[in-house]
């Protein structure tokens, strides 16, 4: 969707700043979400940590098979008996029986397994108090900060800085206009999880978008941020075909697929609302506050 003026929100043209066609030389400058991540081997390993993680929250639920790990893990046996070792090595007191009714499981009285976190999960924690922060007295807000706080200490280097700049993307504004509320429809399930590998592992989304009209297009777009304005969520986006910074309304994307990984450096959030409204500053209020604190859209 191109952003015409009072089209994004529901306001007139008079409320919200007009809007231009991007300038196609502008060069895109360097992202320092992927200078975080450049170092491919420091990335497996953090891959690896993670996804052992998640097979010890599958094994503490009780017994199982390694053929069921393995498949909740999109791995292969091979890798799961892999990583049964590792935790082993790593003092988890991880049980096996062989045959026919047997299984794996953490033993009863196996020491408590330290906390980890990936990114994707805090950042899901982050929203939701940002969210919680942004209605008045609501409980336990204060109780959720603390809690991310100390979650945000178990986080490596590398993956701070990944959460800092992906909290400069998520943005919480004012809520909808009354037009945009009574229009408002169900974002598709599937679409959630594609847009968060999307989002959060420079990868191209493929989207089927109807628009405000009702015209139907096909779209490959990189996901520069993703807005707020209750009830409507917002992906603010480089469209690859054309060039050009375009907002989706995500009720409105009917269909999305993962696309390959970004090639060229990420276009930074500034320099795309500058392409995209020559009266920035006013764009980027209209647009709201990144949920990470002290932090400015960069």
């Amino acid at each position: 969707m191109r952003f015409p003026p009072g089209a994004i929100s529901g306001q007139s043209s008079s409320s919200q700043p007009s809007l231009t066609e991007p300038v196609s030389d502008a060069a895109p400058l360097p992202d320092s979400l992927t200078r975080a991540v450049g170092d491919r081997r420091t990335v497996q390993r953090v891959k690896t940590a993670a996804r052992r993680d998640r097979m010890l929250n599958i094994l503490h639920r009780g017994s199982t098979t390694v053929a069921v790990v393995a498949r909740e893990l999109k791995v292969s046996e091979r890798t799961a008996y892999r990583d049964i070792g590792a935790l082993r090595e790593a003092g988890h007191d991880i049980q096996t029986a062989p045959g026919p009714g047997g299984g794996v499981r953490v033993a009863p009285d196996s020491h408590p397994r330290p906390a980890h976190f990936d990114v994707a999960e805090l950042i899901g924690l982050a929203l939701s108090v940002a969210i919680s922060k942004a209605s008045p007295r609501r409980p336990f807000v204060h109780a959720a900060e603390a809690a991310l706080d100390r979650a945000r200490g178990a986080l490596s280097a590398m993956q701070r800085r990944a959460m800092r700049n992906l909290e400069r993307r998520i943005l919480i504004g004012r809520p909808a206009s009354a037009a945009v509320v009574t229009t408002v429809g169900a974002i598709d399930t599937a679409l959630l999880s594609v847009f968060e590998r999307c989002f959060t592992g420079s990868r191209e989304m493929a989207v089927e978008y109807v628009d405000w009209h009702g015209a139907r297009s096909s779209r490959r777009i990189e996901c520069v941020a993703v807005m707020l304005h209750e009830p409507a969520w917002y992906v603010l986006a480089w469209d690859l075909d054309k060039d050009a910074p375009r907002l989706f309304r995500m009720d409105r994307i009917a269909h999305a697929t993962v696309g390959r990984a970004l090639v060229a450096e990420p276009h930074p959030l500034d320099v795309v609302i500058a392409q995209a409204c020559p009266d920035a500053e006013a764009y980027a209020e209209w647009m709201g506050a990144p949920i990470g604190e002290g932090l400015r859209p960069s």
